[in-house]
C-alpha cells in the first residue's frame, strides 16, 4: 500500500500540522513502509519532500500512483478533497474544526478533546482524545511545587502577532525564569536578561524536557495543549486562531486549563499560582487518556481498504 500525506507548514502556517503528519508517518510506518510526507509552503530547513501540491495539476499527478491519500490542511479547497476520494482506495482527512462539507465516503480524524460533539457518530469518524496522535515522551507524573519557579512561553511555529514578546513584557517584573521556545524566523525583541531562556528549533525531547521542568505555561491553542496535558502543566491559553477555539474551550471547560488574553493575562495567572490550585487542575487530567483508540482503527481501515 502507497500512503501520501499532505499538508501545510512553514513561517506562515506554523509548524504544528507537519509534527503531527512526522507522527502518524511513524504510528503507521510500522505496518506500512511506503509511506511520504509532502509539504507545501516555505521551505524549512532540514525539512525533505517540500512539495506546492496546492497546485492542482501537481497534486493531481502525485494521486495517480497512491493507494491511500491522507490531508492535514488549512485550506485546501473542495476540489483537492474530491479529487483524492476518486482517485484512491481511501481518503483521510485531518481536521480541527470541522472546515469544509467533506466528501462523504472520507475518513475523518479528529483528535482534539470532545471532538466527536462535532460531528456525525459514524464509523468515518475518529473523534475525541482517544484518537489524538500524540508522542508518547509527553507523558510524565507530575507533583507540583510549592512555590512557581519556570513558565514556559510557546507559540507555535510561526508566531506571527508576536504574542511571545507581548507576553514577556507583561510578566517581566515577575520573580520568574521564561523559558521562551520561539520560531525560527523570530524577529521579536526579547530582553538578554538571565531569566529569559530562549529555545529555537528544539527537538521534541527537548521540548518534553522543558515541559517537565516547568511550572506553569502560557500557550497558543493549537495542538500543543495536548502535550501540555500529557505532561501535566497547569496552563493559560491564547488562542491565536479560529481553529484553536474549540480545542481551547474543551480544556477549559475540563478544568485542566485557562483561557485567557493579553489584557488580563496577569489577573489570570495570580489566579493559578497558588499550589493547590495547580493541584487541582493536574488532577483533572489523570482521567484523560490519549491515542489508545488510534492505531487499531486506522489500521483497520487500510486494511479494509487493499479489497
Amino acid at each position: 500500500m502507497k500512503i501520501k500525506i499532505f499538508c501545510e507548514a512553514g513561517y506562515s502556517y506554523g509548524l504544528g500540522h507537519l509534527k503531527r503528519c512526522v507522527r502518524l508517518k511513524n504510528l503507521l510506518l510500522p505496518f506500512y513502509p511506503d509511506i511520504s510526507i509532502y509539504y507545501d509552503g516555505e521551505k524549512i530547513p532540514h525539512e525533505r519532500q517540500h512539495c506546492q501540491w496546492s497546485n492542482q495539476a501537481i497534486f493531481f499527478d502525485l494521486l495517480t500512483d497512491t493507494d491511500i491519500a491522507i490531508i492535514d490542511s488549512y485550506q485546501a479547497g473542495l476540489d483537492f478533497y474530491r479529487q483524492a476520494s476518486e482517485k484512491t482506495k481511501r481518503l483521510i482527512i485531518l481536521d480541527d474544526n470541522c472546515r469544509l462539507h467533506y466528501p462523504q465516503n472520507a475518513i475523518i480524524l479528529n483528535g482534539a478533546l470532545n471532538a466527536q460533539t462535532l460531528y456525525p457518530t459514524t464509523k468515518n469518524h475518529l473523534c475525541g482524545i482517544e484518537f489524538a496522535i500524540i508522542d508518547k515522551q509527553f507523558f510524565c507524573i507530575k507533583t507540583p511545587q510549592k512555590n512557581v519557579q519556570n513558565i514556559l512561553i510557546t507559540f507555535g511555529g510561526s508566531d506571527c502577532g508576536q504574542m511571545s514578546q507581548k507576553v514577556v513584557h507583561l510578566i517581566e517584573n515577575r520573580p520568574y525564569t521564561n523559558h521562551i521556545v520561539l520560531p525560527l524566523n523570530h524577529k521579536q525583541h526579547i530582553p538578554p536578561l538571565n531569566k529569559n531562556k530562549i529555545y529555537q528549533n528544539i527537538s521534541s525531547s527537548k521540548m518534553a524536557d522543558l515541559m517537565k521542568q516547568c511550572d506553569i505555561a502560557i500557550s497558543a491553542g493549537g495542538g500543543t495543549l495536548n502535550e501540555l496535558a500529557m505532561s501535566h502543566v497547569p496552563t493559560l491559553i491564547i488562542p491565536t486562531a479560529s481553529n484553536q477555539i474549540f480545542q481551547s474551550q474543551q480544556w477549559a471547560l475540563k478544568g485542566v486549563m485557562k483561557i485567557t488574553s493579553l489584557k488580563n493575562l496577569n489577573i489570570d495567572l495570580d489566579t493559578i499560582i497558588p499550589m493547590q490550585t495547580r493541584k487541582e487542575m493536574i488532577l483533572k487530567s489523570h482521567s484523560i487518556i490519549f491515542g489508545n483508540l488510534l492505531l487499531e482503527n486506522l489500521l483497520a481501515i487500510i486494511s479494509a481498504s487493499k479489497s
